[in-house]
């Protein structure tokens, strides 16, 4: 799938997972954190961004996301 090829690159990823948003760390299979938040809630571009994955790099990287993705 789209999410594990950009996982490789990247120290976690942002998706979705049975309709929430989730947190996969590297390249595995499994997501490491579901968050209690549904991604229909969202706006469609940050859905569709979602839906193909979003790479983050460090751990900052991910608390500005989660500010942007999580309310």
């Amino acid at each position: 799938s789209n999410l594990l090829c950009c996982a490789m690159l990247a120290a976690y990823l942002l998706g979705i997972h049975e309709g929430k948003i989730a947190l996969w760390k590297g390249n595995d299979p499994e997501p490491i954190k579901v968050f209690d938040y549904s991604a229909s809630q969202l706006p469609e571009d940050a859905q569709r961004q979602l839906e193909a994955g979003v790479p983050i790099k460090s751990i900052r990287e991910l608390r500005a996301l989660a500010e942007q993705y999580l309310p």
